[in-house]
Formats: structure tokens, sequence, C-alpha cells
């Protein structure tokens, strides 16, 4: 009966080795699924901060052509007027 034993302790290592795989397997999907859920929640925020960053730029040129505008029709009306005098 000797040679049992060793087999019974193998057995039993490997029976706990395949409970830590199992264990390490679901808290592996847990992880993955948790990572997934921030991925998405990651995106949707920068997606958020891409739209905002696309109305402030379109403010920007907007702003940019009326003061262009404006300064011009200052220089067209002061060349009118130092014309006059």
């Amino acid at each position: 009966m000797e040679p049992m034993e060793p087999n019974k302790a193998y057995l039993a290592q490997f029976m706990e080795t395949s409970r830590q795989v199992d264990s390490l397997e679901r808290e592996f999907i847990t992880l993955e699924v948790q990572n997934e859920e921030r991925w998405k929640t990651t995106f949707t925020r920068l997606d958020y901060i891409e739209q905002g960053l696309q109305r402030i730029d379109s403010r920007m040129l907007s702003m940019g052509g009326i003061i262009i505008v404006f300064l011009a029709g200052l220089v067209v009306t002061l060349a009118t007027m130092t014309s006059q005098v």
C-alpha cells in the first residue's frame, strides 16, 4: 500500500491546483467584464469631450471671422476719413 500514498498526495495537489485555476479563471472573467464597462464609459466620455472641443473650435473660428470683419471695417472707415481731410 505504500505506492498508493504518493498517488493520493499527487491527486490532492492536482485537485487543489484545479480549484485554484478555476478560481483564477472566474476572477479573470470578472475583471474582463469590468474592464469592458470601464472602456465603454471612457469612450463615451471622450466622445462628449470631443463634441465640446468641436463646439469651442467653431465658436473661436466665428469670433475670429467677426473680429477680422470688424477690423477691416475700421481700417476702411479710417482710410476714408483721412482721405476726406
